[in-house]
């Protein structure tokens, strides 16, 4: 002999905290979460500094020991690129870009971690070099790093 199913109701308070209870703990692990914070990138600049010191977006920037930028405004800065526009002058175009240097893009790249910081490690500048100074403008190359 079968016995007839009687209805299960659950009073409304019940379902409810029995359906928030399942929603926190179908969501426990999945909260979103901050990103890992950025690596601040730097540049080691040389300019008025022999050893050289970490530089964000500087407006004077020595590229080696034969190319400086000057007047530089940056277009862009990190996490692995920088570009910016600027003035180009070296010991390559000595007397003349003494007093008129080049309009300049320099880009910044091939970030490399030391002590916990980026540091861009080589460069490339594009310039209206006059055909004279191409063959020993020094346009792209290796960045110093502490």
């Amino acid at each position: 002999m079968r016995l007839p199913a009687l209805p299960v109701r659950l009073p409304v308070r019940l379902f409810v905290t029995a359906s928030a209870l399942a929603a926190a703990i179908g969501g426990c692990g999945s909260a979103p979460t901050d990103p890992p914070p950025e690596t601040p990138v730097y540049v080691l600049n040389l300019r008025d500094s022999e050893r050289g010191r970490p530089d964000q977006r500087p407006a004077n920037l020595v590229l080696s020991e034969f190319s400086t930028m000057s007047a530089v405004t940056w277009r862009t800065w990190g996490p692995t690129r920088a570009t910016g526009a600027g003035k180009l002058s070296g010991t390559w175009c000595l007397p003349e870009c003494a007093d008129a240097p080049y309009d300049a893009t320099v880009t910044l790249s091939s970030v490399i971690p030391v002590k916990g910081k980026g540091y861009f490690s080589r460069y490339a500048v594009t310039a209206d070099v006059p055909v004279r100074h191409r063959p020993e403008a020094d346009l792209s190359g290796v960045l110093p790093t502490p």
